[in-house]
């Protein structure tokens, strides 16, 4: 074993810092992190941050690991059809460069890495929503070393999780959250085809929505920070604790790093000191109201708080008097050219942040930056008033000067790497490809249900297969009633793509109890649904859209799996379907026509009505419904590619899914409908075509 494995081997858990860019680097290495994150300058879910180039990898992961640092890549948005070649390309570079790990969530990149670089180690990103025992074992027999828990999980379900797993687990313990399950979230995509799937979210959950007379920032949440918790989180078996934020600057990191690294380190006796002094270093780091997140039974209460944004950030001064178009602010804490700032009234009410791009003194001379206890006068940038409190909300990026050239000179040499994939010749060698050509396919129909009630309508309908959600309700109500023969060959039940550890110990007996009584055709929605199945042999399987699959890579990691069919991603556009429909197929694929898919899928629950519609500022329409311990907001309209129907099928797609199952009201009603729109290849209501003409 080498001194570094014994070192991390001693030191769990592993403290994890972003990095994205060489300042913050530097401050996560210099301030303690055992590891540190990053994204290439393409192909990372935080495609907004400045992130790195190959050649700067080759030469930040020496240094790194010349202090005894990790490396992860962040390879974790989904991988559209045309980026094929360029993401084999950059795995080998990586691989020749020797970094840590990969953080990945697309299943076609799980897979060519296992194939091709099987000595690469590959972490699950929180982008496959994994929230269970189940989805962690069936990573772990795919390969996973490390899978990072979904950010929704309680105390008691991580330590559940953690008692029946050999696989490394990591959790965030600092920074953002998102409303919706990370990896289940289409409301960045729908608005614009910005997906957070492809590192490009433009956080539409931030956004201030109105509902009725109500007005609030009903789905922005506030920050975790999990540093009280160090003391018992350390008690469970987590290999790494993660801290967010690649879009931070390096200030930030630094502090934050050191707060954590002081709790951390800290003996039992010293603990409740290093609590205050490590919450002292988190007040120098700008952030929104923290909180114990969904560590704490109250979470929901703590998380949301709608007459706030969430961007609280530290108190940087308070508006004195307002003259001549200028501000005359008293600084609490110094003030730089570059900060972002935000003002918020006497009665608690946020305004729109700015930054600061002037600050004089009181004679009128400029002034870069200014300390804590001056007076300072500020042009009006936002309409600010006196008595308004102003927040610091984010620093200027501080550019170390010589930074690279230092590290260059303790690294003189980088890591020679390959720019080219070199065996794209074997890339289709041993590909799990299908005998049968879907092509020359009769045309077929999945009609997808949510409620037994709609069952016999269903069967009555032109579907070839009919979907039903399995919820427990509709299970129990299946368990009484007998399908004849023709029927249950049909019969495809639809596993819920949520499944806590409670509900895992309900359904592994209730799917091999309908396994055993001849239901063989199930849809899996979560890469943990594969697990109640371990064993069982003569499946029929569908992988529904949620696994968000658009490229062949990851069609041939489900048939590897065990699918014999793949729902495309309801993100896909025209432009892949085309490249894909060139095959070639390791599953059958299935192409959504029609669905209501909820764009928000959250374990929060917002003070919202189910009954009036949520309006955003540019007058979006939204309704939220609530089932069970889960809430969703759904569009205004609906997915309908029934009017491109005649180009799927010159693409040479013979397998439509309409998906009736979701949606704020019971569209199973409205069958006839529907197939008539289908077999005239026309949409008869107000519709989306959602991301089908945009680009990837």
């Amino acid at each position: 074993m080498s001194s570094k494995s014994i070192s991390k081997v001693s030191r769990l858990p592993e403290l994890l810092a972003p990095a994205g860019h060489v300042e913050a680097f530097h401050a996560a290495l210099e301030s303690g992190a055992d590891a540190v994150y990053l994204g290439l300058k393409q192909l990372s879910a935080r495609a907004s941050a400045t992130n790195f180039s190959l050649e700067e990898l080759s030469t930040l992961v020496p240094y790194a690991h010349k202090r005894n640092v990790s490396v992860y890549v962040a390879l974790n948005s989904v991988m559209a059809a045309p980026q094929f070649p360029a993401i084999m390309d950059s795995i080998q570079s990586m691989a020749d460069i020797h970094v840590d790990a990969l953080i990945v969530q697309d299943a076609g990149i799980f897979y060519l890495v296992r194939k091709f670089f099987p000595h690469l180690k590959l972490h699950a990103s929180t982008l496959m929503a994994i929230h269970n025992s189940a989805g962690v074992h069936q990573l772990e027999k795919m390969g996973a070393e490390r899978v990072v828990l979904a950010r929704e999980l309680s105390l008691d379900e991580i330590r559940q999780i953690s008692v029946s797993t050999r696989a490394e687990l990591e959790i965030f313990v600092h920074g953002a959250l998102c409303y919706s399950y990370s990896g289940l979230c289409l409301a960045s995509s729908y608005r614009g085809g910005h997906g957070g799937l492809q590192g490009r979210c433009v956080q539409p959950c931030r956004l201030r929505f109105k509902q009725g007379r109500k007005e609030g920032f009903f789905l922005s949440c506030n920050d975790v920070c999990a540093l009280p918790l160090v003391p018992e989180l350390k008690k469970l078996r987590i290999a790494s604790f993660k801290i967010e934020g690649r879009m931070k600057g390096a200030d930030y990191i630094g502090q934050v790093v050191k707060a954590y690294r002081l709790v951390l380190d800290a003996p039992p006796e010293r603990q409740k000191d290093a609590l205050a002094e490590a919450q002292q270093y988190l007040l120098q780091s700008p952030s929104r109201r923290l909180t114990t997140g969904f560590f704490d039974k109250n979470f929901n209460a703590e998380i949301l708080t709608p007459h706030r944004s969430g961007s609280s950030g530290l108190w940087v001064g308070t508006v004195k008097t307002v003259q001549d178009n200028k501000a005359a602010v008293l600084l609490r804490h110094d003030l730089e050219l570059g900060d972002r700032v935000r003002p918020e009234s006497s009665e608690g009410k946020e305004k729109r942040a700015f930054s600061v791009r002037e600050i004089f003194a009181q004679n009128g001379s400029p002034l870069k930056n200014a300390r804590s206890g001056e007076r300072v006068l500020l042009p009006m940038q936002s309409d600010l008033l006196p008595g308004e409190r102003l927040f610091k909300v984010g620093s200027r990026s501080q550019s170390i000067p010589g930074l690279w050239q230092k590290i260059r000179n303790e690294i003189p040499e980088n890591v020679p790497f390959h720019k080219k994939f070199n065996e794209r010749e074997r890339i289709f060698e041993d590909w799990p490809v299908m005998q049968f050509n879907p092509r020359r396919a009769e045309e077929t129909v999945i009609l997808k249900i949510g409620s037994v009630g709609n069952l016999s309508e269903a069967f009555q309908s032109p579907a070839g297969w009919v979907m039903l959600t399995a919820t427990r309700a509709n299970l129990e109500k299946m368990a009484r009633q007998r399908l004849i023969p023709a029927q249950k060959q049909r019969f495809v039940w639809s596993l819920p793509v949520l499944l806590s550890e409670k509900d895992i110990e309900y359904y592994r007996p209730a799917v091999r109890w309908f396994c055993d009584k001849g239901f063989s055709s199930w849809e899996i929605n979560n890469w943990a649904h594969l697990d109640l199945f371990e064993g069982r042999r003569n499946l029929n399987l569908f992988a529904g859209s949620r696994f968000n699959i658009r490229n062949l890579a990851a069609m041939a990691a489900l048939g590897e799996a065990g699918c014999q069919w793949t729902e495309l991603s309801i993100e896909i556009t025209r432009e892949e379907l085309q490249l894909l429909s060139h095959g070639p197929f390791s599953t059958l694929p299935i192409v959504t026509l029609y669905s209501w898919p909820p764009l928000f899928t959250s374990r929060l629950s917002p003070k919202l009505q189910e009954d009036k519609p949520l309006l955003s500022p540019r007058k979006d329409i939204y309704s939220f419904r609530k089932k069970g311990p889960h809430s969703f907001i759904y569009a205004e309209k609906p997915m309908n590619w029934f009017g491109q129907i005649p180009v799927l099928q010159s693409y040479g797609f013979r397998y439509f899914l309409i998906d009736l199952s979701e949606g704020p009201h019971n569209q199973a009603k409205e069958l006839e409908r529907l197939f008539s729109g289908f077999k005239r290849c026309r949409a008869d209501e107000p519709f989306s075509l959602f991301n089908f003409e945009r680009k990837p």
